[in-house]
């Protein structure tokens, strides 16, 4: 079975990785336009997953956090969300984040990674419209944690702006902690609190350098080198950053569920029949699916016409309520620059916002002009073709 490719999204472009072969590699720039066939064309090369990816942020381009949250804590997404404007620095800007929890005794351990979302976002969008599948969006670090070390306490070493030391627990993260210059075998052991750590060499293991090998007698002496991680395929159980609107279901594993849920009903209903009643059981159930599935049909579209009929009776129910929709378009037909155009538009009545999407050739201009209707945010922009495509949210009374 064929793995999927690995993308490093980075500071200046993206690096591809052979699934199992961390030395096969490939740069884009970032200013290179049509990633899309570049990727389907190294795929071919190295002969991995057709659709499908595993995307990755550079740990140079993520914010990381550890804070605690009292024991008593009722919902654990919300607490987080409102603690991420305090503990990053993006207040103000569209942020991607997720984290993970370790239950203590009085508390919960949160280990946060947040990164800005325009500039990855634009990249994520050119590589949707190449119809590529993403498994998720994490961390570079998630690219080593794999099965090889899931029941012991371990160390990983990256170089960059900074050095990176993450201290690892089997497959959860501790810590992730910044160097200014690349720490000794020593400092790293005394850091981690463990002798087995990996040390990434981007560029290769230099000539004459000598690395530990998992064969030695603990403790090791030195570094092992991390490229050997790579050669397994990442869990990716932790830290999926990307967010709901871009994720794609895996439908090749549903249906392998499915079809494993039902062999296993038919083995336990059907196990002791022999072949020929088998058979015959099978012949009369066709043919009474064959009897029934018009009836059923039928009462599908009779639910769903009764669904209908139900939602436009609470619609009317409630009409005296709502907000005046058709005011509304008015208005921001009248507000809107002529420079501006709307390709969806989505009403939060939880929240009494509407969020609308869509293209401008002055975002300024656009975001002033909206401040009339109501208090309005930009969540996100980005460039394609010649367009700056927004996301804003107004706040409605």
């Amino acid at each position: 079975m064929r793995e999927p490719l690995e993308i490093v999204i980075n500071q200046t472009g993206l690096t591809l990785y052979h699934p199992t072969d961390p030395a096969v590699q490939e740069f884009i720039a970032r200013e290179e336009k049509g990633i899309g066939p570049r990727i389907r064309k190294f795929i071919e090369q190295v002969d991995a997953a057709p659709a499908t990816l595993y995307l990755f942020i550079s740990e140079d381009l993520l914010f990381f956090k550890v804070f605690q949250l009292p024991r008593d804590t009722a919902n654990i997404d919300e607490a987080v969300g409102y603690q991420l404007e305090m503990v990053t620095p993006f207040s103000d800007e569209p942020t991607w984040y997720s984290f993970s929890t370790v239950r203590g005794d009085d508390s919960y351990q949160v280990t946060l990674y947040a990164a800005r979302s325009a500039y990855i976002d634009a990249y994520i969008q050119e590589i949707m419209e190449g119809e590529f599948i993403l498994s998720g969006l994490f961390p570079e670090s998630q690219r080593f944690v794999n099965k090889l070390n899931r029941k012991e306490k371990w160390g990983l070493v990256m170089p960059g702006r900074f050095f990176k030391a993450f201290i690892f627990d089997g497959q959860q993260l501790m810590d992730r902690l910044l160097c200014d210059a690349a720490p000794s075998f020593a400092e790293a052991v005394d850091v981690c609190k463990t002798d087995r750590i990996y040390q990434l060499y981007p560029d290769g293991v230099p000539e004459g350098m000598s690395l530990a090998t998992p064969q030695q007698e603990r403790p090791f002496p030195e570094y092992l080198d991390a490229s050997q991680l790579n050669r397994q395929r990442p869990l990716l159980k932790e830290y999926n950053m990307l967010p709901a609107p871009y994720r794609r279901p895996d439908y090749l594993k549903i249906v392998i569920a499915v079809l494993a849920v039902l062999n296993i009903v038919t083995l336990l209903v059907l196990g002791g029949v022999k072949l020929y009643k088998l058979k015959a059981f099978d012949e009369q159930l066709n043919t009474r699916l064959e009897e029934i599935m018009p009836l059923v049909n039928e009462m599908k579209e009779l639910r769903a016409k009764e669904e209908d009929h139900l939602t436009a009776l609470a619609q009317l129910d409630t009409m005296g309520t709502n907000f005046d929709l058709i005011e509304f378009l008015s208005q921001l037909t009248e507000e809107m620059p002529a420079s501006s155009y709307v390709d969806q538009m989505r009403m939060d009545p939880k929240s009494n916002t509407i969020n609308i999407q869509g293209y401008t050739d002055d975002i300024n201009a656009l975001t002033t002009a909206l401040q009339a209707i109501g208090e309005t945010q930009l969540k996100s922009t980005s460039k394609r073709k010649n367009k700056t495509y927004f996301h804003v949210e107004i706040s409605i009374p």
